[in-house]
């Protein structure tokens, strides 16, 4: 154990150190998910403009044997004149939609890289304090094991200090697994290349003395997820005006030309292709058409009413674990480690048992771990609040 401890211990020296603004920086250019997003965007610009394109004419060509031999005509469909002005506002719709998923999309890889860092963070810490622990469990195991020799103590005392200096050792040794797994995931969130998992570099505090819930934007309507609920709305009902346009029948214009025969003339060609509506009116389509619109305009009124719960969670989150984060780090970690002095000054003067000492490590261990926990809260509650503002720190 020692020895794989050891080993670890000089791959963590060796594997490169990480800020929390290299690795959303590097996250933005490596992360596959960025490529994603945009090329979402992309492919919604191209959907906007295939909406909008004019279709071809459709030519004929007709060889008789009787005057005139040869005609050849050309029909330009017309029917798309109308409902173009919906068609291109349905379609730059679709592009606000991608843009609003663009904005959402960062901002949760964002959410993701800082989850990552902080957790590897405060991964790092927690194996800090059980080696710290560890340390003062093997001294006072060492201590007692002197004063057993001498008799100041019995051995039942004795092996009461070994116990929890063995303890102590299991659960650093349960630490540095965690340590090495959550630098495992930090190395996914941020696309990372090398052989050795990256070393966060920070606090695990960081701004927490002057935390703050961001500002929620003045119009909800900013916030990406509901900014394409809202684009799919606008589409939808778009797409209803062009289906009701399409109801109206529009003629087609054809031109031809008619040659050979006797004469050799020619004869121009200029008329109307009329469609005649006859097995549908396009009812059905308007139909459909006007389910999806209120359909996706109900989801939107439904969006606007989960984000703003959202955010006001989110910033509740962030309120409340600031208070305890400050209240553990600042109030009782110190409190558990002065209880945890005393009890062994006491104790190595002679002047009460092992007894007190034991609970006084138990008790700072899970302060311990309890400030650390409520500080990586804190951090989640920020990356959090900013993804549900669709946000990048």
């Amino acid at each position: 154990m020692l020895t794989a401890g050891l080993l670890l211990s000089l791959a963590v020296q060796a594997a490169d150190s990480l800020t929390l603004s290299q690795a959303l920086a590097r996250a933005r250019a490596e992360r596959p998910r960025v490529a994603g997003v945009a090329a979402a965007v992309d492919r919604a610009r191209g959907t906007a403009r295939v909406a909008t394109i004019i279709p071809n004419p459709a030519s004929q060509f007709e060889s008789d044997d009787v005057a005139p031999t040869n005609k050849i005509t050309a029909t330009q469909p017309l029917a798309w004149l109308p409902r173009r002005g919906a068609d291109r506002a349905a379609g730059r719709a679709g592009v606000d939609r991608a843009i609003a998923d663009s904005a959402q999309g960062l901002a949760d890889v964002a959410r993701d890289v800082r989850r990552a860092f902080f957790g590897a963070l405060a991964a790092d810490r927690q194996l800090e304090l059980a080696a710290e622990q560890s340390a003062l469990a093997d001294s006072l195991a060492r201590f007692g094991a002197r004063r057993a020799a001498a008799g100041d103590i019995s051995g039942l005392e004795r092996d009461q200090i070994s116990l929890e200096a063995s303890r102590a050792r299991v659960a650093t040794a349960q630490s540095r697994e965690a340590a090495a797994i959550a630098r495992i995931d930090l190395a996914r969130a941020v696309a990372w290349a090398g052989a050795a998992p990256p070393r966060p570099a920070g606090a695990l505090d960081e701004s927490l003395n002057s935390a703050r819930p961001a500002s929620s934007p003045d119009n909800l309507d900013m916030i990406p997820s509901i900014r394409g609920a809202v684009a799919d709305s606008s589409a939808a009902a778009e797409r209803l005006r062009a289906a009701r346009i399409a109801r109206i029948p529009v003629p087609g214009l054809l031109v031809g030309n008619e040659w050979g025969g006797t004469t050799n003339g020619h004869n121009l060609i200029l008329g109307f292709a009329m469609p005649i509506p006859i097995w549908t009116q396009g009812n059905e389509a308007v139909a459909a058409a006007r389910g999806a619109a209120a359909e996706q305009g109900a989801l939107a009124a439904e969006a606007r009413l989960t984000a703003h719960a959202s955010v006001v969670s989110a910033r509740l989150r962030v309120t409340e674990t600031t208070r305890r984060a400050v209240f553990a780090r600042d109030s009782l970690l110190p409190e558990a480690r002065r209880v945890r002095d005393g009890a062994v000054r006491l104790y190595e003067e002679g002047r009460t048992s092992v007894l007190p000492v034991l609970d006084a490590l138990r008790a700072e261990r899970d302060v311990a771990r309890l400030a650390v926990s409520e500080m990586l809260a804190f951090q989640n509650a920020r990356a959090e609040l900013d993804a549900v503002l669709g946000r990048w720190p």
